[in-house]
């Protein structure tokens, strides 16, 4: 049975939100206290990832790799090829290249929609060695 797909950019977003929510409360508390803040910021991570993991049973590496998908396509040109186009793999094998670096590899999947993960990571390597 296959998973149901996931919009990662849906999913990051409310991840993100949430996640600040948390950091926020804990280092007002911080400050409050008199606290370390440093301090308040990784306690409200933690408690960020272990409250996606209850919430909507996502491992921290999962929780990690939406929010880190979803901030760096916010705001690409590319976004809506690539929320329509790439799963969370793919998206996340992405994520480390500029829009400029994309332009070819979008055209490519838009033209075989069936371009896998180890075929996207292929060309993208090809392109680098150009």
């Amino acid at each position: 049975m296959l998973k149901p797909r996931i919009n990662v950019f849906k999913a990051g977003e409310a991840l993100l939100a949430a996640k600040k929510e948390v950091v926020n409360h804990c280092v007002e508390k911080a400050k409050s206290e008199g606290s370390s803040l440093p301090a308040a910021e990784k306690k409200g991570a933690r408690f960020f990832l272990k409250f996606a993991k209850m919430r909507y049973g996502l491992s921290e590496a999962t929780t990690a790799q939406y929010v880190r998908v979803y901030k760096r396509f916010v705001d690409s040109r590319h976004r809506a090829e690539m929320e329509a186009l790439f799963n969370a793999g793919e998206l996340a094998v992405l994520a480390a290249y500029s829009d400029d670096d994309l332009t070819e590899i979008v055209s490519a999947k838009a033209a075989d929609p069936s371009l896998t993960r180890n075929q996207i990571k292929q060309l993208l390597k090809t392109r680098q060695a150009a």
